[in-house]
């Protein structure tokens, strides 16, 4: 019976956290920016911007293989 316990706190914990860094990210970022390039008709890839600011964008493929 503790160890159900302990799981259901931990997982309340953590849903806790995941909903306050959602609202915290949501509440710092002011402005979102899509960006594309395309050659031919075909969308490519930017693997780097020229710029004086020093930023960091994550991007991930969530369409292996899809061409």
């Amino acid at each position: 019976m503790k160890k159900r316990k302990m799981r259901f706190v931990a997982s309340a914990m953590g849903a806790v956290v995941a909903v306050l860094a959602v609202v915290l990210a949501l509440r710092t970022k002011t402005e979102l920016i899509a960006v594309s390039n395309t050659v031919n008709g075909r969308e490519l890839p930017i693997y780097c911007v020229d710029t004086e600011e020093k930023k960091v964008a994550i991007s991930f493929d969530a369409a292996w293989g899809n061409a």
